[in-house]
């Protein structure tokens, strides 16, 4: 079969299942806490469309939020949907004033445009995100056929396919996962196969990490930024060894790129100060409140009126954090089973991964057979390499958004995703291949 065939047929089916396992969990890869998953995040989303809805698309600042009061006794953030659904006359709308809030604006749009509004407007904009997050791993994926093939391609599906963690996020409207990997992916089809044929590619290096971390700024704002920022630089490691670059070329390139990425987080600094002027009063009560907001999800003391959990994740240990998540499930399947020993058989902890690839990474070094094959071996040990970098992208949230990681273990092993989990399986995919039918 043609190979560009097959490779179109590979992406079609990886996007068609993908999307509808993100959308309705199809192969109950996610426990029944899919359901429910992160909605008092998207609740966010919900209250601003009511307010947009009645108000306009740029009332309060176009910023996320809930509409006030909640009756007694009412669960606030399922009453957003059930008034959003019913249409419920509201008081006032209580904003969360920590990102842009740029998706939920053009849901609003879209809403405006087409009249659809409810339950509707709600299971379209599931289907729209299922799709467009579906799509980035799809494109990632042919990334991986064309360096490796359809062996390693496919193994790399299934553990995106299985992963519990990408699974809850794929679908939800408020993270957009699909934003987070955008610049990534776009980062390596660009080294793949535009930038070798550019002269002076610095300039488009830097606009198109701009262009691609201003649009997840925009959609979804600081959350998990340190993650993603390393992350969208990884590709640079990867290539660098692929290209033989000199370390003077290396560091020129890899820095435009940083640079591109980093000025579009300052932008949207600047952004989110412009927008808060609007309720604030000014840009510089802007800038404080992005300040407030930072602080308390670092390391920066609160005070006497900060919540008690909040000013109990400041003073929790690193080391504390750093144990949750190394403890914490990569996969986990024990839904699918009722007796003990399948159910723990049936989980792998992120700790137990990292010594897997560990060991794949010693194997790839030292392998007598692999260094029969350089070229072979040359792009596995720069793939180890951008992989042990990547590590630093998880870790970089963990690490320096302690606050927010202590309290947010229910969601934050996603960035162990971004893209560390997801390089080990090609990794291990590939060198397992090589093993069981090594090229003639």
């Amino acid at each position: 079969m043609n190979k560009q065939y097959t490779l179109f047929l590979f992406v079609i089916t990886a996007w068609i299942i993908l999307t509808f396992n993100f959308k309705n969990n199809i192969f109950y890869t996610a426990s029944d806490y899919f359901d429910y998953f992160q909605y008092d995040s998207e609740s966010l989303v919900v209250g601003r469309l009511i307010l947009s809805e009645r108000d306009g698309l740029t009332a309060h600042a176009a910023f996320l939020g809930s509409v006030q009061p909640v009756p007694s006794g009412t669960n606030p953030y399922w009453y957003q949907y059930e008034s959003y659904r019913n249409k419920y006359d509201f008081e006032n709308f209580e904003a969360y004033y920590s990102q842009p809030g740029m998706q939920a604006f053009l849901y609003g749009l879209f809403c405006k445009i087409t009249g659809i509004t409810g339950d509707k407007a709600l299971e379209f904009y599931y289907w729209i995100v299922s799709l467009f997050t579906a799509f980035v791993f799809a494109i990632f994926l042919a990334w991986v056929y064309c360096r490796w093939g359809l062996a390693t391609a496919v193994f790399s599906f299934i553990t995106i396919l299985f992963s519990h963690w990408i699974t809850y996020f794929g679908r939800n409207i408020f993270w957009v996962l699909g934003i987070f990997f955008f610049p990534f992916v776009m980062s390596l089809w660009y080294l793949q196969s535009i930038e070798p044929r550019i002269k002076k590619p610095y300039r488009v290096t830097f606009w198109l990490m701009f262009v691609c971390m201003f649009l997840k700024c925009l959609l979804t704002g600081f959350e998990y930024i340190t993650t993603t920022l390393v992350m969208c630089v990884t590709p640079w490691i990867f290539y660098a060894f692929i290209y033989k670059w000199n370390l003077k070329l290396f560091l020129k390139r890899f820095f435009t790129a940083s640079a591109g990425a980093i000025t579009a987080v300052v932008a949207t600094i600047f952004w989110l100060a412009v927008q808060l002027s609007f309720v604030k009063g000014s840009v510089g009560e802007g800038f404080k409140y992005i300040f407030y907001s930072f602080n308390r999800r670092t390391y920066s003391g609160g005070n006497e009126n900060m919540d008690p959990l909040f000013q109990k994740s400041l003073d929790s240990s690193v080391w504390e954090v750093l144990t949750a998540y190394w403890n914490g499930y990569a996969y986990e399947l024990t839904h699918w089973f009722d007796t003990g020993w399948m159910q723990s058989a049936s989980r792998i902890s992120f700790g137990s991964c990292v010594f897997i690839f560990l060991i794949v990474s010693l194997v790839v070094f030292l392998s007598k057979s692999i260094r029969s094959f350089p070229a072979f071996r040359r792009q596995q040990i720069a793939l180890a390499s951008m992989l042990w970098v990547s590590f630093l992208a998880p870790l970089s949230w963990f690490v320096i958004f302690k606050g927010h990681s202590y309290i947010h273990t229910h969601m934050n092993c996603i960035v162990w995703y971004m893209p560390f989990m997801l390089l080990g399986a090609i990794l291990t995919g590939s060198t397992f291949y090589f093993f069981i039918r090594k090229p003639i």
